[in-house]
């Protein structure tokens, strides 16, 4: 008779990090304004900011997979030369359009850098 073996609970993978949750409730916590979320900031485009604060013009997006690479080692996610090309043009447009851009990864919203920054760029007179 052979017997199975069971997956221990304690082995199994944890869901990942909605790093823009956890950015959102730092902002509440923070008694900073509510964010706009998912903001289309372009006339023509489909460009959306994950957060932004339209009456100051400032707006905040986190790059999520920088690290990513395919099996044979080439980048994907924004670290692919294409995907980084794209986010250059928005990024650059957002700039003509006033907009102030605070470009966060999940480190630094994990160790508080990406809250300072906003506080600064939100709460400057």
């Amino acid at each position: 008779m052979k017997f199975r073996r069971q997956k221990s609970t304690s082995l199994r993978r944890s869901q990942p990090i909605d790093w823009h949750k956890v950015l959102l409730a730092q902002i509440h916590l923070a008694g900073l304004p509510e964010p706009k979320t998912e903001y289309r900031f372009h006339a023509h485009r489909q460009w959306r900011f994950d957060f932004c604060w339209k009456p100051q013009l400032v707006a905040c997006e986190i790059e999520g997979g920088i690290w990513m690479q395919t099996e044979t080692g080439r980048s994907k996610g924004h670290a692919h030369p294409e995907r980084f090309e794209s986010d250059c043009e928005k990024y650059n447009e957002a700039a003509l359009y006033g907009w102030l851009l605070i470009r966060v990864t999940p480190k630094m919203v994990r160790d508080g850098r990406a809250l300072d920054w906003l506080e600064r760029a939100l709460l400057t007179d």
